[in-house]
Protein backbone atom coordinates (compact mmCIF):
# COMPACT_ATOMS: atom_id res chain seq x y z
CA UNK A 1 0.00 0.00 0.00
CA UNK A 2 1.26 3.51 -1.03
CA UNK A 3 2.67 5.86 1.59
CA UNK A 4 1.64 9.04 2.68
CA UNK A 5 5.04 10.96 0.43
CA UNK A 6 4.01 8.41 -1.87
CA UNK A 7 0.40 9.89 -2.26
CA UNK A 8 1.27 13.49 -2.40
CA UNK A 9 4.29 12.94 -5.28
CA UNK A 10 1.05 11.14 -7.19
CA UNK A 11 -1.05 14.42 -6.43
CA UNK A 12 2.00 16.29 -7.78
CA UNK A 13 2.43 14.41 -10.99
CA UNK A 14 -1.41 14.27 -11.53
CA UNK A 15 -1.97 18.35 -11.40
CA UNK A 16 1.45 18.22 -13.89
CA UNK A 17 -0.36 15.63 -15.86
CA UNK A 18 -3.58 17.58 -16.19
CA UNK A 19 -1.79 21.02 -16.82
CA UNK A 20 -0.78 19.19 -20.01
CA UNK A 21 -3.95 18.07 -20.46
CA UNK A 22 -5.02 21.23 -20.07
CA UNK A 23 -2.70 22.79 -22.72
CA UNK A 24 -3.20 19.96 -25.22
CA UNK A 25 -6.74 20.39 -25.06
CA UNK A 26 -6.80 24.24 -25.50
CA UNK A 27 -4.77 23.34 -28.52
CA UNK A 28 -6.91 21.49 -29.84
CA UNK A 29 -9.87 23.23 -29.29
CA UNK A 30 -8.13 26.17 -31.22
CA UNK A 31 -7.55 24.17 -34.30
CA UNK A 32 -11.11 22.98 -34.09
CA UNK A 33 -11.85 26.92 -34.02
CA UNK A 34 -9.97 27.46 -37.16
CA UNK A 35 -11.52 24.12 -38.37
CA UNK A 36 -14.97 25.66 -37.88
CA UNK A 37 -14.49 28.84 -39.34
CA UNK A 38 -13.95 27.21 -42.56
CA UNK A 39 -16.83 25.17 -42.14
CA UNK A 40 -18.67 27.76 -40.66
CA UNK A 41 -19.51 26.21 -37.67
CA UNK A 42 -19.01 27.49 -34.11
CA UNK A 43 -16.65 26.30 -31.45
CA UNK A 44 -17.40 26.50 -28.01
CA UNK A 45 -15.13 29.15 -25.47
CA UNK A 46 -12.84 27.03 -23.65
CA UNK A 47 -12.79 27.01 -19.43
CA UNK A 48 -9.45 28.47 -18.09
CA UNK A 49 -8.21 26.51 -15.75
CA UNK A 50 -6.75 28.74 -12.17
CA UNK A 51 -3.48 27.11 -11.64
CA UNK A 52 -2.79 30.00 -8.62
CA UNK A 53 -4.90 28.77 -6.43
CA UNK A 54 -3.45 25.39 -5.91
CA UNK A 55 -1.77 25.21 -2.56
CA UNK A 56 1.53 24.40 -1.72
CA UNK A 57 2.27 21.22 0.59
CA UNK A 58 5.81 20.63 2.78
CA UNK A 59 5.66 17.65 3.59
CA UNK A 60 7.69 15.95 6.79
CA UNK A 61 7.40 12.92 9.41
CA UNK A 62 6.49 12.44 12.85
CA UNK A 63 5.52 10.92 15.60
CA UNK A 64 2.67 10.62 17.77
CA UNK A 65 3.24 12.16 21.43
CA UNK A 66 1.35 13.52 24.43
CA UNK A 67 1.01 16.97 24.84
CA UNK A 68 1.35 16.70 28.94
CA UNK A 69 4.15 13.68 29.73
CA UNK A 70 6.83 13.51 32.60
CA UNK A 71 9.75 11.54 33.75
CA UNK A 72 9.65 11.03 37.30
CA UNK A 73 12.49 10.29 39.88
CA UNK A 74 12.96 10.78 43.63
CA UNK A 75 14.85 13.87 45.54
CA UNK A 76 16.57 11.33 48.01
CA UNK A 77 18.27 8.43 47.86
CA UNK A 78 16.96 4.45 48.99
CA UNK A 79 15.50 1.27 48.59
CA UNK A 80 12.74 0.73 47.52
CA UNK A 81 9.22 -0.10 49.66
CA UNK A 82 6.19 -0.59 47.81
CA UNK A 83 5.64 -0.04 44.35
CA UNK A 84 2.35 0.53 44.13
CA UNK A 85 1.23 1.12 40.33
CA UNK A 86 1.78 -1.22 37.39
CA UNK A 87 2.44 -0.23 33.62
CA UNK A 88 -0.97 1.03 32.17
CA UNK A 89 -2.33 2.28 35.34
CA UNK A 90 -4.60 5.35 34.99
CA UNK A 91 -3.61 7.15 38.58
CA UNK A 92 -4.70 10.53 39.77
CA UNK A 93 -2.76 13.75 40.75
CA UNK A 94 -1.42 13.60 44.42
CA UNK A 95 -1.49 9.51 44.40
CA UNK A 96 1.48 7.89 45.62
CA UNK A 97 2.91 5.76 43.05
CA UNK A 98 6.28 3.87 44.47
CA UNK A 99 7.83 4.16 48.70
CA UNK A 100 11.04 4.36 49.78
CA UNK A 101 11.90 2.75 53.47
CA UNK A 102 12.37 4.55 56.74
CA UNK A 103 9.09 5.98 57.20
CA UNK A 104 8.53 4.92 60.94
CA UNK A 105 11.51 6.89 61.97
CA UNK A 106 10.66 10.17 60.04
CA UNK A 107 6.89 9.73 61.90
CA UNK A 108 8.31 9.39 65.13
CA UNK A 109 10.54 13.20 64.24
CA UNK A 110 6.97 14.34 63.24
CA UNK A 111 5.09 13.19 66.48
CA UNK A 112 8.12 15.10 68.54
CA UNK A 113 8.34 18.01 66.32
CA UNK A 114 4.18 18.33 66.54
CA UNK A 115 4.37 17.85 70.55
CA UNK A 116 7.06 20.88 70.15
CA UNK A 117 4.87 23.19 68.64
CA UNK A 118 1.81 22.60 71.01
CA UNK A 119 3.91 22.60 73.73
CA UNK A 120 5.63 26.11 72.94
CA UNK A 121 1.90 27.07 71.78
CA UNK A 122 0.62 26.56 74.74
CA UNK A 123 3.20 28.22 76.63
CA UNK A 124 2.65 31.62 74.61
CA UNK A 125 -1.06 31.22 75.25
CA UNK A 126 -0.24 30.96 79.22
CA UNK A 127 2.10 34.15 78.85
CA UNK A 128 -1.53 35.94 78.00
CA UNK A 129 -3.77 34.21 80.20
CA UNK A 130 -1.54 34.51 82.89
CA UNK A 131 -0.82 38.05 82.10
CA UNK A 132 -3.90 39.62 84.90
CA UNK A 133 -2.23 37.42 87.40
CA UNK A 134 1.07 38.62 86.78
CA UNK A 135 -0.31 42.04 86.89
CA UNK A 136 -1.43 41.80 90.07
CA UNK A 137 1.75 39.68 91.45
CA UNK A 138 3.54 42.83 90.57
CA UNK A 139 1.15 45.46 92.39
CA UNK A 140 1.74 43.44 95.11
CA UNK A 141 5.81 43.53 94.68
CA UNK A 142 4.97 47.82 94.48
CA UNK A 143 3.08 47.34 97.93
CA UNK A 144 5.55 45.95 99.65
CA UNK A 145 8.56 47.48 97.93
CA UNK A 146 6.56 50.79 99.26
CA UNK A 147 6.51 49.33 102.97
CA UNK A 148 10.28 49.11 102.99
CA UNK A 149 10.71 51.96 101.85
CA UNK A 150 8.78 53.78 104.27
CA UNK A 151 10.32 51.79 106.95
CA UNK A 152 14.10 52.60 105.30
CA UNK A 153 12.69 56.39 105.46
CA UNK A 154 11.55 56.58 108.76
CA UNK A 155 14.38 54.69 110.33
CA UNK A 156 16.69 57.09 108.68
CA UNK A 157 14.61 59.96 109.69
CA UNK A 158 14.63 59.60 112.97
CA UNK A 159 18.15 58.48 113.55
CA UNK A 160 20.14 60.89 116.13
CA UNK A 161 23.25 61.79 114.63
CA UNK A 162 25.96 63.54 115.95
CA UNK A 163 26.48 67.28 115.39
CA UNK A 164 29.51 66.66 114.37
CA UNK A 165 28.31 64.11 111.45
CA UNK A 166 25.41 66.63 110.69
CA UNK A 167 27.01 68.41 107.98
CA UNK A 168 28.34 65.17 106.40
CA UNK A 169 27.21 62.82 103.68
CA UNK A 170 26.41 59.14 105.03
CA UNK A 171 29.72 58.17 103.01
CA UNK A 172 31.52 61.19 104.11
CA UNK A 173 30.82 60.91 107.91
CA UNK A 174 31.76 57.01 107.61
CA UNK A 175 35.37 57.73 105.95
CA UNK A 176 36.03 60.49 109.05
CA UNK A 177 35.01 58.38 111.78
CA UNK A 178 36.93 55.33 110.85
CA UNK A 179 40.10 58.00 110.38
CA UNK A 180 39.51 59.05 113.72
CA UNK A 181 38.90 55.63 115.05
CA UNK A 182 42.28 54.54 113.85
CA UNK A 183 43.83 57.41 114.75
CA UNK A 184 42.55 56.71 118.57
CA UNK A 185 43.09 52.88 118.18
CA UNK A 186 46.83 53.90 117.36
CA UNK A 187 47.19 56.55 120.21
CA UNK A 188 46.02 54.09 122.45
CA UNK A 189 48.08 51.43 121.16
CA UNK A 190 51.47 51.74 123.63
CA UNK A 191 49.11 52.24 126.72
CA UNK A 192 46.94 49.08 126.18
CA UNK A 193 48.82 46.88 128.42
CA UNK A 194 49.34 49.50 131.17
CA UNK A 195 47.40 49.52 134.20
CA UNK A 196 43.91 50.84 134.17
CA UNK A 197 44.64 53.15 136.73
CA UNK A 198 46.89 54.66 134.59
CA UNK A 199 45.53 58.33 133.86
CA UNK A 200 47.54 58.63 130.47
CA UNK A 201 46.22 55.12 129.93
CA UNK A 202 42.15 56.27 131.27
CA UNK A 203 42.52 59.63 128.74
CA UNK A 204 43.11 57.68 125.71
CA UNK A 205 40.63 54.91 126.21
CA UNK A 206 38.22 57.48 126.77
CA UNK A 207 39.06 59.34 123.48
CA UNK A 208 39.30 55.44 121.62
CA UNK A 209 36.03 54.83 122.99
CA UNK A 210 34.28 57.78 121.85
CA UNK A 211 35.96 57.22 118.78
CA UNK A 212 34.00 53.95 118.22
CA UNK A 213 30.77 55.23 119.43
CA UNK A 214 31.05 58.10 116.59
CA UNK A 215 31.98 55.33 114.35
CA UNK A 216 29.41 52.75 114.99
CA UNK A 217 27.14 56.01 114.80
CA UNK A 218 28.52 56.61 111.19
CA UNK A 219 28.10 52.92 110.51
CA UNK A 220 24.47 52.56 111.41
CA UNK A 221 23.69 55.45 109.50
CA UNK A 222 25.41 54.35 106.49
CA UNK A 223 23.25 51.08 107.06
CA UNK A 224 19.75 52.87 107.20
CA UNK A 225 20.80 54.75 104.16
CA UNK A 226 21.79 51.57 102.39
CA UNK A 227 18.56 50.12 102.99
CA UNK A 228 16.76 53.00 101.63
CA UNK A 229 18.74 53.21 98.97
CA UNK A 230 18.08 49.79 97.76
CA UNK A 231 14.17 49.66 98.52
CA UNK A 232 13.69 52.69 96.33
CA UNK A 233 15.47 50.87 93.71
CA UNK A 234 12.96 47.82 94.10
CA UNK A 235 10.56 50.19 94.32
CA UNK A 236 11.33 51.76 90.99
CA UNK A 237 11.88 48.27 89.71
CA UNK A 238 8.68 46.67 90.59
CA UNK A 239 6.72 49.98 89.35
CA UNK A 240 8.37 49.54 85.54
CA UNK A 241 7.63 45.79 85.67
CA UNK A 242 4.29 46.66 86.48
CA UNK A 243 4.18 49.40 83.81
CA UNK A 244 4.91 46.63 81.18
CA UNK A 245 3.35 44.05 82.21
CA UNK A 246 0.07 46.32 81.37
CA UNK A 247 0.57 46.03 78.15
CA UNK A 248 0.43 41.99 78.28
CA UNK A 249 3.16 39.29 78.67
CA UNK A 250 6.80 40.39 79.34
CA UNK A 251 8.09 41.36 75.93
CA UNK A 252 11.32 38.82 76.25
CA UNK A 253 9.28 36.06 77.44
CA UNK A 254 6.77 36.82 74.89
CA UNK A 255 10.00 36.45 72.34
CA UNK A 256 11.60 33.42 73.77
CA UNK A 257 8.33 31.36 73.30
CA UNK A 258 7.43 33.42 69.87
CA UNK A 259 11.46 32.06 68.94
CA UNK A 260 10.60 28.22 70.37
CA UNK A 261 7.22 27.97 68.58
CA UNK A 262 8.69 29.24 65.19
CA UNK A 263 11.60 26.65 66.19
CA UNK A 264 9.28 23.43 66.47
CA UNK A 265 7.06 24.82 63.28
CA UNK A 266 10.54 24.78 61.51
CA UNK A 267 11.54 21.50 62.70
CA UNK A 268 7.71 19.85 62.01
CA UNK A 269 8.21 20.88 58.03
CA UNK A 270 11.54 19.38 57.60
CA UNK A 271 10.14 16.20 59.18
CA UNK A 272 7.43 16.25 56.78
CA UNK A 273 9.54 17.09 53.81
CA UNK A 274 11.57 14.69 54.38
CA UNK A 275 8.79 11.87 54.86
CA UNK A 276 7.28 13.86 51.57
CA UNK A 277 10.50 13.00 50.22
CA UNK A 278 10.05 9.21 50.57
CA UNK A 279 7.34 8.86 48.53
CA UNK A 280 6.89 9.64 44.67
CA UNK A 281 3.52 11.14 43.68
CA UNK A 282 1.59 11.59 40.34
CA UNK A 283 1.59 15.17 39.26
CA UNK A 284 -1.70 14.83 37.16
CA UNK A 285 -4.10 12.69 36.25
CA UNK A 286 -2.28 10.39 33.77
CA UNK A 287 -1.29 6.90 33.01
CA UNK A 288 1.59 4.97 33.82
CA UNK A 289 3.86 4.55 30.62
CA UNK A 290 7.13 3.36 31.48
CA UNK A 291 7.98 1.75 35.18
CA UNK A 292 11.58 1.09 36.14
CA UNK A 293 11.99 0.04 39.61
CA UNK A 294 11.42 -2.94 41.71
CA UNK A 295 10.79 -3.20 45.50
CA UNK A 296 14.15 -3.54 47.01
CA UNK A 297 16.15 -1.92 44.35
CA UNK A 298 18.32 1.47 45.85
CA UNK A 299 17.77 4.53 43.63
CA UNK A 300 19.61 7.55 43.80
CA UNK A 301 17.77 11.11 43.42
CA UNK A 302 17.35 12.07 39.60
CA UNK A 303 17.78 8.48 38.65
CA UNK A 304 14.29 7.57 36.00
CA UNK A 305 12.03 5.72 38.01
CA UNK A 306 8.91 6.10 35.92
CA UNK A 307 7.00 7.72 32.92
CA UNK A 308 3.70 9.41 33.76
CA UNK A 309 1.61 10.87 30.56
CA UNK A 310 -1.50 12.27 29.74
CA UNK A 311 -2.50 9.59 27.19
CA UNK A 312 -6.22 11.57 26.09
CA UNK A 313 -4.10 14.64 24.53
CA UNK A 314 -1.99 13.65 21.51
CA UNK A 315 0.09 15.94 19.28
CA UNK A 316 2.71 15.48 16.30
CA UNK A 317 6.04 16.18 16.34
CA UNK A 318 7.78 16.55 13.37
CA UNK A 319 11.52 15.25 12.83
CA UNK A 320 12.89 15.73 9.37
CA UNK A 321 11.41 19.05 8.97
CA UNK A 322 14.39 20.61 7.41
CA UNK A 323 15.35 24.39 7.14
CA UNK A 324 14.16 25.61 3.78
CA UNK A 325 10.66 24.09 4.38
CA UNK A 326 10.57 25.18 7.93
CA UNK A 327 10.88 28.54 6.64
CA UNK A 328 8.22 28.20 4.87
CA UNK A 329 5.46 27.04 7.78
CA UNK A 330 4.12 29.14 9.70
CA UNK A 331 2.09 28.70 13.30
CA UNK A 332 -1.76 28.64 11.63
CA UNK A 333 -1.07 26.32 8.80
CA UNK A 334 -3.52 23.67 7.84
CA UNK A 335 -2.38 20.13 7.76
CA UNK A 336 -3.49 16.74 6.78
CA UNK A 337 -2.11 14.30 8.82
CA UNK A 338 -2.08 10.05 8.23
CA UNK A 339 0.07 6.98 9.77
CA UNK A 340 1.30 4.28 9.06
CA UNK A 341 -0.15 1.89 11.82
CA UNK A 342 -3.59 2.97 10.43
CA UNK A 343 -3.56 3.39 6.53
CA UNK A 344 -6.94 3.80 6.29
CA UNK A 345 -6.98 7.40 8.79
CA UNK A 346 -6.77 10.48 7.65
CA UNK A 347 -7.30 13.38 9.95
CA UNK A 348 -6.94 17.28 9.77
CA UNK A 349 -4.59 19.65 12.07
CA UNK A 350 -2.97 22.68 12.47
CA UNK A 351 0.53 23.72 12.97
CA UNK A 352 0.76 25.29 16.93
CA UNK A 353 4.36 26.04 17.12
CA UNK A 354 7.78 25.53 14.98
CA UNK A 355 11.00 25.29 17.46
CA UNK A 356 12.89 28.49 17.50
CA UNK A 357 16.46 26.16 17.63
CA UNK A 358 17.25 23.49 15.28
CA UNK A 359 16.96 19.85 16.93
CA UNK A 360 20.18 18.16 18.03
CA UNK A 361 21.37 15.02 15.75
CA UNK A 362 22.41 15.09 12.24
CA UNK A 363 20.71 17.66 9.43
CA UNK A 364 18.97 20.59 10.53
CA UNK A 365 15.90 19.72 11.53
CA UNK A 366 13.51 21.85 13.28
CA UNK A 367 10.32 20.40 15.24
CA UNK A 368 7.32 21.50 14.09
CA UNK A 369 4.25 20.52 16.50
CA UNK A 370 1.05 19.94 14.96
CA UNK A 371 -2.40 20.01 16.68
CA UNK A 372 -5.56 17.44 15.58
CA UNK A 373 -8.90 18.03 15.47
CA UNK A 374 -9.63 14.16 16.18
CA UNK A 375 -7.78 10.96 16.77
CA UNK A 376 -8.25 7.78 15.97
CA UNK A 377 -9.06 5.73 18.42
CA UNK A 378 -6.37 3.22 17.95
CA UNK A 379 -3.49 5.92 17.66
CA UNK A 380 -0.97 5.41 20.26
CA UNK A 381 2.28 7.05 21.61
CA UNK A 382 5.10 6.95 19.42
CA UNK A 383 3.53 5.92 16.13
CA UNK A 384 4.80 7.19 12.92
CA UNK A 385 2.62 9.87 11.55
CA UNK A 386 3.41 11.95 8.36
CA UNK A 387 2.15 15.72 7.81
CA UNK A 388 1.13 17.64 4.68
CA UNK A 389 1.47 21.40 5.70
CA UNK A 390 -0.09 23.71 3.15
CA UNK A 391 2.35 26.75 2.54
CA UNK A 392 1.49 29.38 1.25
CA UNK A 393 4.87 30.87 -1.24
Amino acid sequence: MATTKQISMLVRQFLIHSWIIAFIAATFLSACTSISSLTGEETPTPVPIDTDNVPSLVTATGVVAPVQWSQLSFYTPGTVEEVLVDKGNQVTAGQTLVRLRGREELQANIAAAQFEVISAQTTIDDLYDNAERTQIDALRSISTAADIVRDAQYQLDNYIVPQEHANLEPIEAFDTMRGRLDEARQAFEPYKYYSSGNDRRQELKEDLDEAQADYNVAVKRLEYEYELRVAKAKLDEARNDYDILKQGPRPEDLAVAQARLENAKAALTAAEAALGDLELSATFNGTISELNVRVGEWVTPGQPILVLANLLDLRIETTDLNEIDAARVHAGDAVIVTFDALPDAQVNGTVESIAPKASPGTGVNYTAVVIMDEWPESLRWGMTAFVDIEVQD
